[in-house]
């Protein structure tokens, strides 16, 4: 297999992305690894640019938490004060305040 030293076209990632399959029990250190750890940055940064991740709202962010047990809604009450207030930042009515910004942080 000829050596992968770019990742141009969506062919070029798909046999970039082969290759680090084939390469993810490579020993630490050896060239394998190093041929993995090449061939990540290339696939990260075709990725960034062809399919980049847009940022989540935050009320979808809170969302999440909530949903997936990270964080209880009493958790977050004692950072906003009252539920009327939860709900319009959930809502997106009301701007989340510091307190509440690092908990997502900290997500």
């Amino acid at each position: 297999m000829a050596e992968i030293t770019q990742v141009l076209t969506e062919a070029d990632y798909e046999a970039a992305l082969a290759r680090v399959s084939e390469l993810l029990g490579a020993e630490p250190y050896s060239s394998g690894d190093e041929e993995l750890d090449r061939l990540s940055t290339l696939v990260e940064i075709y990725e960034a640019e062809h399919y980049p991740i847009e940022q989540p709202e935050p009320a979808a962010v809170l969302e999440f938490l909530l949903d997936q047990e990270m964080v209880t809604r009493q958790h977050m009450l004692a950072l906003v004060g009252s539920d009327a207030n939860l709900d319009a930042i959930l809502a997106e009515q009301e701007p989340i305040p510091p307190g509440l910004a690092q908990l997502l942080y900290e997500g």
